[in-house]
C-alpha cells in the first residue's frame, strides 16, 4: 500500500539534498497510479509547505532537541519537519495522525531510538507554545521562514509593514491561471468546456482560474486549449503588443509560455525567433507550439549574452524575459529561498541580454524587459542604467507587480522604445 507521507518524505529529500526542482520532483512522484486525488493534494501541500517553512521548522526542532540539526540523520530530520508542519499548519490533519505516522516513518528509516526521539519532540510541540525572537529581522526570518540576509534586504528596501504583508501574501496558495488559446477558444468557451468536465473554475480578466487538477492528463490541455500562466506573466506579451505580420525575437524563450502567447496575439501570422541555450529546451518550445497549433515560432540555440550579427535591426518587437532570482514566484518554487546567493551575477547577465536585444531592434521598434522577481537590482536598476546609457531609447511603461497588492506573482515589466 502506498504511503503518501513516505512519498512526500522522498520528494522533500530530493529537493533538499539532491537540489532537484520541487515541481519536477512532484510531477515524478505524483504519477503514481495508486495515489488518490486527495492523497496527491496532501502530498503536494506537505512537500511545498515543509520546503517553504524550513527555517521555522528547524527553529522548533532546536527548541526541543538536545541533538544539533547536523547530528540528526537526513531522513529523520525530514520526518520531524513533516510532523511539525502537520501539527502547526495543517488544521485538517489530526494531531494523533501527525505524531503516529511520523513515528512509524522514523522507525522504518531509523531505529527504535529514532522513533522515540521523534515521538518526544512532536509531543512537546503539541503541549508547548513556541516563543519567537523579538528582533524584527530574526522574527520575520523565523516566523515566515526566510534567510536572514533576505529579510534584512527587504526591510531596507521596503520597510517592516510592506515586508510583512509581502510575506503574508507568499503564504497564501498561488492561483491556477489558465490562459485560453485564442486561436482555438475564448475564455468563456474554455470555462464552459471545463464545467462539462466537472472542473470548478471562473473567469478573471482574460484568463480562467481553476482549482488544482491533473493538467498533464487533461484532454483540453493536450488539445491545446490553454496554457498555465500567472496573470502577471501574461502581461509581458500584452504590453509588448505584437501585431500580425511582424518579426519578433524572444531572447530567452524556453519553455515557451510567453513565446506562444505572443504568437496567439499575432493570430499565428508573422515570424517569431525563439532563442535558448539548451537543445532540450528548444525541443520544449517546439512541443508547446505544436500542442497549441502554432507554426510561426522558429526556435534556435543562441546565447542571449552573445551578440549575433545575423539579427541586427531585424525585429519589430523583442521580449527579454531574462534569467532572474525568481523571488516573485516563491509560492510556486519555495526552494528558491535556499538556492539563491545574496550577491549573484544575474544583473550582469541581464544587462548583456538587454544590450544585445537593443541591437536586434529596428528603429521605431519596441521591446519588453521582464523578470519574475521583485529585486530592484535586477529590475529598475538594469532598465534605468540602460536608458541612461542609450539616449535613443526611452522607457514607455514600467511596473512591479507585488503579490499582496496585485494578487499575482511578483513580476517586473518595462517597455522600451527605440526612438532614433
Amino acid at each position: 500500500m502506498v504511503n503518501p507521507r513516505e512519498i512526500a518524505m522522498k520528494a522533500i529529500y530530493d529537493v533538499e539534498f539532491d537540489y532537484a526542482y520541487s515541481n519536477m520532483v512532484l510531477k515524478k512522484y505524483l504519477s503514481h497510479n495508486e495515489l488518490s486525488k486527495q492523497d496527491k493534494a496532501f502530498v503536494t501541500s506537505l512537500v511545498y509547505g515543509v520546503i517553504d517553512k524550513k527555517i521555522t521548522l528547524d527553529y522548533v526542532i532546536n527548541y526541543f532537541s538536545k541533538l544539533k540539526l547536523n547530528k540528526i540523520s537526513k531522513y529523520i530530520l525530514i520526518v520531524l519537519r513533516m510532523g511539525i508542519y502537520q501539527i502547526m499548519y495543517m488544521d485538517k490533519i489530526p494531531d494523533s495522525a501527525a505524531v503516529n505516522e511520523s513515528v512509524k516513518l522514523a522507525r522504518r528509516y531509523g531505529h527504535s531510538a529514532s522513533a522515540g526521539f521523534v515521538n518526544g519532540i512532536l509531543r512537546n510541540v503539541l503541549k508547548t507554545e513556541i516563543k519567537y525572537p523579538e528582533n524584527k529581522t530574526e522574527y520575520l526570518s523565523v516566523k515566515y521562514s526566510y534567510p536572514t540576509w533576505l529579510c534584512e534586504k527587504w526591510l531596507g528596501d521596503f520597510g517592516y509593514d510592506f515586508t510583512k504583508s509581502l510575506f503574508d501574501a507568499f503564504t497564501t496558495p498561488a492561483q491556477l491561471n489558465l490562459r485560453p488559446n485564442i486561436l482555438k477558444v475564448s475564455a468563456e468557451e474554455l470555462l464552459e468546456k471545463m464545467k462539462v468536465k466537472g472542473i470548478n473554475a471562473y473567469i478573471h480578466g482574460d484568463c480562467v482560474v481553476s482549482e488544482g487538477f491533473d493538467i498533464a492528463s487533461d484532454e483540453l490541455y493536450r488539445s491545446g486549449y490553454y496554457t498555465v500562466q500567472d496573470a502577471a506573466a501574461m502581461q509581458a506579451a500584452k504590453i509588448l503588443a505584437p501585431k500580425e505580420g511582424e518579426t519578433v525575437i524572444d531572447m530567452c524563450a524556453a519553455p515557451g509560455g510567453k513565446t506562444t502567447h505572443i504568437a496567439e496575439l499575432m493570430h499565428n501570422c508573422g515570424t517569431i525567433y525563439a532563442f535558448d541555450i539548451h537543445q532540450h529546451k528548444i525541443e520544449l518550445i517546439r512541443k508547446n507550439a505544436d500542442r497549441l497549433g502554432i507554426n510561426i515560432i522558429k526556435p534556435f540555440i543562441l546565447d542571449g549574452c552573445a551578440f549575433n550579427e545575423t539579427y541586427r535591426e531585424m525585429a519589430d518587437k523583442i521580449l527579454c524575459d531574462v534569467p532572474c532570482s525568481g523571488f516573485g514566484i516563491l509560492r510556486r518554487k519555495p526552494e528558491i529561498k535556499w538556492n539563491r546567493e545574496e550577491n549573484g551575477k544575474l544583473p550582469e547577465i541581464q544587462r548583456k541580454i538587454l544590450n544585445n536585444a537593443a541591437k536586434y531592434l529596428k528603429k521605431g521598434g519596441e521591446m519588453v524587459y521582464s523578470t519574475c522577481t521583485i529585486q530592484n537590482e535586477e529590475n529598475g536598476a538594469v532598465t534605468g542604467a540602460f536608458a541612461a546609457e542609450n539616449k535613443d531609447f526611452e522607457i514607455l511603461y514600467e511596473k512591479t507587480f507585488y503579490p499582496h497588492i496585485d494578487h499575482t506573482d511578483g513580476f517586473y515589466i518595462c517597455k522600451i522604445k527605440r526612438t532614433g
